[in-house]
C-alpha cells in the first residue's frame, strides 16, 4: 500500500503546477471524534493537513491530529493519515470518489497487534448535498486483531440553509468489525455550520448506538467513556 501511495504521489508532482492545486488547513477541536469515538478521552484536539489535487481528478495529501497515549498506548500522541485517490463528476451533479485512506500512530502498540496502523479502500458518490461512502480495511482493524476486511458505510449531509452562510450537517456510520461483532455499532452526528470571513465554524451532538456491554469496556479507559453523548466545536481554515 505504501508503494502504491509513493507511486501516485510522485506521478502528481511530475504534473505542470497549472495542471494541480496545493491547499492546507488547520483546526482546533473541542474533541477529535473518529466514527462517534473519542480519540483524545473528550479533550480537545489540534489538527492539519495538506491537500495536492490535479484536474485530472488525482489527488494525494496528508491530515494529521493529536491523539490519547493513554488510547494509543506507548506512542507519540500523534495521529498521520496518508491518502490518495480519484474523484470526478460522472454524470451531470454526480461525483465519483475512489481511494485509499491509511491511518498511521508512530510508535502506538498494544498487547493484541503488531500496532494500531490501519489501511482502507473506499468508494463514494456524491449528489447535491447528500454522499454517502464505503470502506473496507486491507489491515487489521485499529489493533483489533483478525479484523481484516472489517467494513464501515456513511451517509452525510451539508445543505446550505437559504442563502446564508450556515450549513445543516448530519451524518449516520455504520461500523462492522469482522470476526469481531461485539464491536459493531451505529454512530450518528448532527449540527450547523457557518463560514465566518473564510473561518469554518462548526457545532455537532454526537451519539452512538448498539454498543455491546464488551463495546463500552473496550473504550472506556481511566473513566472516561470514549463513546458518550457529546457536543463539540470546532474551528478550523483553509489556505
Amino acid at each position: 500500500m505504501k508503494k502504491i501511495l509513493a507511486i501516485v504521489a510522485m506521478a502528481l508532482l511530475t504534473a505542470t503546477a497549472a495542471q494541480a492545486q496545493v491547499t492546507g488547513n488547520l483546526g482546533l477541536t473541542s474533541d477529535y471524534r473518529f466514527r462517534g469515538i473519542s480519540q483524545t478521552q473528550n479533550a480537545p484536539a489540534v489538527q492539519g493537513g495538506i491537500d495536492y489535487n490535479h484536474k485530472s481528478g488525482f489527488y494525494v495529501g496528508n491530515w494529521n491530529s493529536s491523539v490519547s497515549s493513554d488510547m494509543y498506548t506507548n506512542g507519540s500522541g500523534v495521529e498521520s493519515d496518508l491518502y490518495a485517490g480519484f474523484k470526478k463528476e460522472i454524470l451531470k451533479g454526480l461525483t465519483l470518489d475512489v481511494g485509499s485512506y491509511n491511518y498511521f500512530y508512530p510508535r502506538a502498540t498494544n498487547n493484541t497487534s503488531t500496532n494500531f496502523d490501519t489501511n482502507e479502500l473506499f468508494a463514494g458518490l456524491g449528489y447535491g448535498p447528500v454522499s454517502v461512502k464505503y470502506s473496507q480495511s486491507l489491515s487489521n482493524y485499529f489493533g483489533t486483531a483478525n479484523s481484516k476486511n472489517s467494513q464501515y458505510y456513511q451517509a452525510d449531509i451539508v445543505q446550505p440553509l437559504g442563502k446564508s452562510k450556515i450549513s445543516l450537517l448530519a451524518h449516520v456510520g455504520r461500523t462492522e468489525v469482522n470476526n469481531n461483532s461485539s464491536s459493531n455499532y451505529t454512530d450518528y452526528n448532527v449540527g450547523l455550520g457557518y463560514n465566518l470571513q473564510g473561518w469554518d465554524l462548526a457545532a455537532k451532538y454526537y451519539t452512538n448506538s448498539g454498543t455491546s456491554s464488551s463495546f463500552q469496556t473496550a473504550n472506556t479507559i481511566n473513566g472516561q467513556r470514549l463513546y458518550k453523548d457529546a457536543a463539540v466545536f470546532s474551528v478550523s481554515k483553509s489556505f
